[in-house]
């Protein structure tokens, strides 16, 4: 089973997959071996335990590093893995979609990355193959997925935006929910990692400065908007972080996107295997005309915090030349069928009636609660903005859906673009047709009286996705099925 030409993980393998949780074990270690005044047996009476199952995560990481070879072929990579069980899997070039090589910062020093291998016939939940390589095997299947998607010299074209427009895109992406959990999680776990008087230390300068920055503000509201505004800024740091230094490049059948400047991600694509492009707006970045492009392609994007980004930000002028540059397959055209305009009122009414609900309710509350002005004139504005926002965004998004076909040299459609919304996000969403799974057209009571139907697209992709195109006219639906239906002709 263990042939000459397979080979080990790197060493560190040995540990790193229970990485977690040896830290957790070493930390309270380490803490008490500096405390501790009496012999080494004392303090080892005491913490026993936890060497023992330190131990037994060693011995058994190096039973299972043992166990796991790999070898890269000329047209296929080859795992061999299982302790008690052999198990032995035999991925083709030609059936891999993705491969992910991740320079991790605090392996760097070991010459040490991780990599995964990506398949559409994969688990959705996890990898075909993870491991932790040397650097020169890693290069290895690299290289050789990448001979076999160029299989002969093309022209080389790369796209590499200013850092500027890494910016905006950490603008548009950053999520505070995603920040505050992380502040919450390290401020609720400071006290076992640094000891409960570092905690309650840092407890009260966080209460310090939020009294520092609340001015008019009452305590509450004070403090949910620094959370929230931390939260935020954490968040876009991280995302500028990750996507600085960002590039993509296409060679013949190859996609090669690099980004990250502390943890440097090398994905190598097929471009065959892209399932969609999606180009995403705000509302405001709508307003001055900057896209955020990302692809649908198996395993890219699909780690921890991770984002298929293939356009960071771009302007409407750039858009078409930078897709033509990288992914000319999936250019967006203009719609053919869009809502009439007798739906506009099906579209704002809901954001409307929010609207006035809030109103009515902020200014019944001023009245009856006027010892509490400043905390409802707080909350009152803080219900009343994403009400007018989500009225704007749903007004913007009638105007902006709909659906538009591409049709190639021989007259036959080829890719339909889709245009909708989602929350306050506007998409543009570009796909060939073989990659539209299924089509959902529904009707409810009121819109058979105006003659429209909702049109719900569900794409193929890792995980389920679907859009909706609401409100257009039965002949425009009957339309765009007819012309789905002769792509299939055509296929």
């Amino acid at each position: 089973m263990k042939g000459k030409d397979y080979r080990l993980q790197h060493p560190l393998a040995i540990v790193y997959a229970f990485s977690r949780y040896i830290i957790l074990l070493l930390l309270p270690l380490l803490r008490s071996l500096t405390l501790f005044t009496s012999d080494f047996y004392t303090w080892l009476e005491g913490v026993w335990l936890d060497v023992l199952v330190l131990l037994a995560i060693i011995i058994f990481g190096t039973l299972r590093w043992n166990c796991v070879r790999f070898r890269v072929d000329a047209d296929w990579v080859d795992i061999r893995s299982g302790i008690f069980i052999a198990r032995r899997r035999r991925i083709r070039y030609s059936d891999i979609s993705s491969v992910i090589i991740e320079h991790i910062w605090y392996l760097r020093p070991v010459k040490a990355v991780r990599v995964r291998v990506e398949t559409d016939a994969g688990n959705n939940g996890a990898p075909d193959i993870q491991l932790l390589l040397r650097r020169e095997d890693a290069l290895r299947i690299q290289h050789r997925l990448s001979a076999h998607l160029r299989q002969e010299q093309v022209m080389v074209r790369r796209y590499e935006p200013s850092g500027w427009y890494v910016g905006i895109l950490s603008l548009i992406t950053s999520d505070s929910l995603t920040g505050v959990l992380f502040l919450s999680t390290f401020i609720s776990q400071s006290g076992k990692i640094l000891g409960e008087e570092a905690e309650d230390r840092l407890i009260t300068q966080l209460t310090r400065l939020m009294q520092l920055l609340a001015f008019w503000l009452p305590p509450i509201a004070a403090i949910i908007a620094c959370t929230i505004l931390g939260g935020w800024l954490i968040d876009f740091i991280v995302n500028l972080v990750r996507h600085l230094g960002f590039r993509a490049t296409r060679r013949g059948g190859e996609l090669y996107v690099r980004c990250g400047i502390v943890t440097v991600r090398e994905y190598t694509l097929s471009a065959e295997r892209v399932n969609f492009l999606q180009l995403r707006q705000s509302f405001t970045t709508r307003l001055i005309g900057y896209y955020a492009g990302l692809i649908n392609c198996t395993g890219y994007g699909k780690g921890k915090n991770e984002q298929s980004v293939l356009l960071p930000t771009v302007g409407e002028d750039d858009l078409r030349r930078s897709l033509t540059l990288i992914l000319p397959e999936l250019r967006p055209v203009g719609n053919d069928w869009r809502p009439p305009l007798k739906t506009l009122w099906r579209i704002v009414w809901p954001p409307l009636l929010a609207c006035l609900i809030a109103g009515f309710t902020w200014r019944t509350a001023l009245r009856w609660l006027p010892s509490l002005r400043d905390l409802v004139l707080f909350l009152g504005i803080m219900v009343m903005i994403p009400a007018v926002w989500w009225l704007m965004v749903r007004t913007l998004s009638f105007f902006h859906t709909g659906i538009g076909v591409r049709k190639n040299t021989g007259g036959q459609p080829d890719t339909f673009t889709f245009r909708c919304t989602s929350g306050y996000r506007v998409f543009t969403v570009v796909c060939r047709a073989d990659k539209i799974a299924k089509v959902r057209v529904t009707q409810n009571v009121f819109q058979r009286h105006n003659k429209c139907g909702d049109v719900r697209v569900w794409l193929r992709s890792e995980r389920k996705r679907s859009f909706l195109i609401p409100n257009l006219s039965i002949k425009d639906i009957e339309r765009f099925l007819k012309a789905l239906e002769d792509s299939d002709k055509s296929l």
